[in-house]
């Protein structure tokens, strides 16, 4: 099956919040046998958000921490250090996410990481590389979206600047670091080794906007804030409808521009010197929407997403999460997975559908320390040592 794909790959996970924790779960959706390391405090997503469940914590927690088992481990101690170095002598992969510097402060930088495991896959999720004068510094996805220019991007014309209402950067950056570990992994079949990866979050914000930036770099012209409207065509943006709600429109080609104006029942319109083509209908995207943003009000979302799908024009609602989940058609689409877990039904899963399945979660988000002993034991340390770990505190296990 496709979820055991990576049933032979062991990924070490030194990492918390969302992009590192993220990217390990999705190598544990594809098989691979993922041991979330968490120091003594724990990974401080556990206590992100308003909404807790049991020991295991936030449910921002949860939706990024699938297929791992959790092991907790003090690394600032010997003991800990030589926990950590025997599974990395006998693991595939190491992902961690901490500012640049910090792993060769715990003993554990690359150089010497390859001398535990030659073919070693080690990869770092930072926040801006790890040399030059910014890697030093702290990062997030809301100060990436800020530093990156992505929130300069989103908002109203006339207003201010406004992120995105969730980690978008983080996640892209995950699935980057992800992209990278597969490569390697691959190219590690052929003789070529290990690998040191370091996947930037600033590097991945550019990378998501790669089309802005090449036009501003080949233009010299700044990017405008556009709000719901697309900054490439004309019309496509957002609408509002009759009943409060809003539907979204995107004409990409000149023959589909006619077929809004047929729809629209307005003919004429479409050989209106002003609009013949996408880029005058861009420069003129004002008079436009004047003229069509009056006539979507006129009737409810029902009745112009028939229509325009009638017409074969790029349409849908503006859905908020209830909206999706009521739609029983569009859920069906979804990846999603029951959580395993009291007080959260149902979770999203990875997006990756392979011979018509979907990866599956084998395990549920775990408690901190949860598989500290099963792990130990599977890595070669006999009962004695880790009683002896437990009670020095360089490991802590949940009873």
């Amino acid at each position: 099956m496709s979820s055991g794909v990576l049933s032979k790959i062991t990924v070490i996970d030194m990492t918390e919040g969302v992009a590192g924790p993220y990217a390990a779960s999705l190598l544990g959706d594809m098989g691979a046998n993922v041991i979330k390391v968490e120091r003594a405090e724990g990974d401080w997503s556990r206590t992100a958000g308003q909404h807790s469940v049991g020991n295991i914590g936030s449910t921002q927690f949860i939706a990024l921490n699938r297929n791992k088992r959790d092991i907790s481990i003090d690394v600032g101690t010997p003991d800990g250090l030589r926990i950590i170095e025997r599974m990395v002598s006998q693991a595939d992969v190491l992902l961690s996410n901490f500012r640049a510097g910090v792993m060769a402060k715990l003993g554990l930088d690359y150089a010497h990481c390859k001398t535990l495991r030659a073919d070693l896959i080690y990869c770092t999720i930072s926040g801006f590389g790890q040399d030059g004068a910014y890697a030093q510094f702290p990062a997030s996805d809301t100060v990436l979206q800020a530093l990156s220019g992505v929130m300069n991007l989103v908002g109203e014309a006339d207003g201010p600047p406004l992120r995105v209402g969730f980690p978008l950067i983080d996640l892209s950056a995950a699935n980057n670091a992800v992209q990278a570990v597969l490569a390697a992994l691959y190219g590690r079949l052929s003789g070529q080794g290990g690998r040191q990866i370091d996947v930037s979050l600033m590097a991945a914000a550019m990378a998501l906007m790669n089309v802005t930036f090449t036009d501003y770099l080949a233009s010299g012209r700044l990017p405008q804030r556009h709000g719901n409207q697309n900054a490439q065509h004309a019309p496509a943006g957002a609408f509002a409808v009759a009943g409060g709600r809003f539907i979204t429109v995107a004409i990409l080609r000149d023959a589909h521009w006619k077929k809004l104006c047929a729809a629209l029942d307005l003919p004429a319109l479409a050989d209106d010197a002003r609009f013949k083509s996408n880029a005058l209908r861009v420069e003129h995207r004002a008079a436009l929407d004047a003229i069509i943003a009056p006539i979507f009000k006129t009737k409810p979302a029902e009745f112009w997403i028939t229509a325009l799908r009638a017409a074969d024009i790029l349409c849908g609602p503006v859905n908020s999460f209830a909206d999706i989940i009521a739609d029983t058609d569009l859920a069906a689409c979804l990846p999603l997975l029951d959580s395993h877990l009291e007080g959260v039904a149902r979770m999203m899963g990875n997006p990756i559908r392979i011979d018509g399945e979907y990866f599956g979660a084998a395990r549920p988000a775990p408690a901190r320390g949860q598989h500290t002993r099963e792990v130990l034991a599977e890595f070669g340390f006999n009962t004695a040592e880790v009683a002896g770990f437990l009670r020095s505190g360089s490991a802590f296990a949940i009873e």
